[in-house]
């Protein structure tokens, strides 16, 4: 198959997802981690419909972006000049030397929407992309409901994309744009259009309504588009759209297609991670290929298998798209699970020495407390740490209130003091919030940032950790009747993502507990990455 290029609209179509906004700051930001995938097309806004999107472009453009930048509008108004339109005005103002515009392609929309006739809809596509193309433009136009259309007045439909090529576009792509299309509508529609307009490249937009936009995207490529938009993690309108982190290793690594290099691909966990973490919208634990959990295994077999030959039960290597395979304890004490975790983490359990037994039997005794570490690896290495004396204790709390207070007819306010022993410091703060775990959270960097000296290289440090997710569910430990709560929390530093648990009688000292371990567990295995030994840690 020949070249594939891909567009992502995450920062357009994706913030027309249920819950998601960004702000320029964070437009700024995703462009960034979006560029380390060598994506040659990022679209990074509408500025007609977001005018603060403007402010977006101008700050990108002193960007070193490997990617093309991309501003987003529509064809002019009907019964409007193109250089008077206002949309097609604010679309120039962005000053990007690509520009992305879509027309209807179902003649119900062109009624009943634009309330115009199917004539003068013909001559807003090819007068605005050829207005564009005189300009100097690099255009792509979507056919917006080609797939639709094309079910209801095929003719119509493409005579649409007629009057794109027509006006000069230099991408011309289909778009599924409700997601109701099956594959070999999707895989025809493309022929169709190739055949009638061999130059010219077209591509393929879809939507992910019934579940297929990625589906549908490897059947156009399949029938010959050399171009296709979506958006990494899949954000888009309704239940979004193609997801580029599912369909980037399935070109390059399935099909062979080279959308993007072997350094980039294996920047794709980290980046959509980010991404994820960074909108707040949405749980990569069972994403394809970036997932937390896509590269887990947890029986006997799968386990074994695997340590024999990845292929057995992987479809891709797991970093050669930045991600890592786990190995599952579902008992942890069994031997073979556990040494053979306990190695990966720098611990050698195979002996039968006394201090072996010793750690076998702590983990036996947390496990029948309830501790399970296959979503909270970074538990057990903290706990296997302490327990070999690759960790040394350097935090011990003295006294730890949280209450909150009722302010009138105003939001309660959570309050929260802390009295702690910081190496050799005996410190006492307290901090505020609208919750009980971000209340906690600042509580604790509010202690460590009174020790700044004490942290040495680590004091930026810890100012950079975030809170990414909190998850809570209850059970029953083995044999009890006393219900608990377990508490996992995820962190991130910008550059990598850990998790810790915290389980109790109490889901405020299980919460407490997570996020202790989860701050510790940063500083020392920073710390231990930077061939650093802050005083705290001595």
């Amino acid at each position: 198959m020949g070249r594939v290029t891909i567009l992502d609209t995450l920062l357009r179509d994706g913030a027309l997802s249920e819950g998601v906004s960004f702000t320029p700051e964070d437009k700024i930001e995703i462009l960034q981690l979006l560029d380390r995938l060598e994506i040659p097309y990022l679209e990074a806004g509408w500025p007609y419909q977001w005018p603060e999107d403007l402010e977006v472009f101008e700050r990108a453009r002193e960007l070193d972006l490997k990617g093309r930048l991309v501003a987003f509008g529509s064809t002019r108004r009907p019964e409007t000049d193109p250089d008077r339109d206002p949309n097609l005005r604010a679309l120039l103002k962005a000053e990007t030397d690509t520009v992305h515009i879509y027309g209807k392609a179902w003649s119900l929309h062109v009624e009943k929407v634009l309330r115009t006739t199917l004539e003068e809809n013909l001559a807003m596509v090819r007068e605005t992309v050829a207005y564009l193309k005189e300009l100097g433009k690099e255009v792509i136009f979507t056919a917006e409901h080609f797939y639709d259309g094309c079910r209801h007045d095929r003719g119509y439909s493409l005579e649409v994309a007629a009057a794109a090529v027509k006006g000069g576009a230099d991408i011309l792509v289909l778009g599924d744009s409700v997601g109701a299309s099956l594959m070999h509508e999707v895989a025809k529609g493309i022929r169709s259009v190739k055949e009638a307009h061999p130059d010219v490249v077209v591509g393929f937009h879809g939507h992910n309504d019934m579940g297929l936009a990625v589906a549908n995207a490897i059947a156009a490529v399949e029938a010959g588009a050399e171009h296709v938009q979506g958006t990494i993690g899949g954000y888009g309108a309704r239940t979004g759209m193609t997801d580029l982190s599912t369909l980037i290793p399935i070109l390059k690594l399935k099909m062979g297609i080279d959308v993007v290099s072997d350094e980039a691909l294996r920047n794709l966990t980290p980046v959509t991670r980010a991404i994820v973490n960074k909108i707040g919208v949405g749980d990569l634990d069972y994403h394809p290929f970036v997932g937390y959990k896509v590269f887990a295994h947890r029986t006997h077999s799968h386990i074994a298998a695997v340590l024999s030959d990845p292929e057995t039960y992987e479809p891709i290597p797991p970093e050669a798209v930045g991600n890592e395979r786990r190995l599952l304890l579902p008992g942890i004490a069994r031997a073979s699970y556990l040494e053979s975790l306990a190695q990966r983490l720098g611990v050698d359990l195979t002996g039968d020495s006394a201090a072996n037994q010793r750690i076998r039997e702590e983990l036996l005794r947390l496990e029948e407390a309830g501790y399970t570490y296959e979503d909270a690896e970074a538990s057990l290495e903290l706990v296997l740490g302490k327990l070999t004396g690759r960790f040394h204790p350097a935090m011990t709390v003295e006294r730890l209130r949280l209450f909150e207070v009722i302010r009138g007819k105003h939001q309660p306010v959570v309050e929260a003091s802390l009295r702690i022993q910081l190496g050799s410091h005996d410190e006492y703060v307290a901090a505020e919030g609208t919750g009980p775990v971000t209340t906690l959270f600042e509580v604790l960097l509010g202690a460590l940032r009174e020790v700044r000296s004490e942290l040495g290289p680590l004091e930026d440090y810890v100012c950079g950790i975030k809170l990414a997710a909190v998850r809570v569910r209850t059970f029953y430990p083995r044999g009890k009747q006393e219900l608990r709560a377990r508490v996992t929390v995820t962190f991130s530093d910008g550059a990598r993502t850990w998790s810790t648990i915290g389980i109790s009688r109490d889901l405020i000292q299980a919460t407490w507990q997570a996020l202790f371990d989860g701050i510790e567990y940063g500083l020392y295995t920073k710390a231990e990455a930077e061939g650093i030994e802050p005083p705290l840690f001595k």
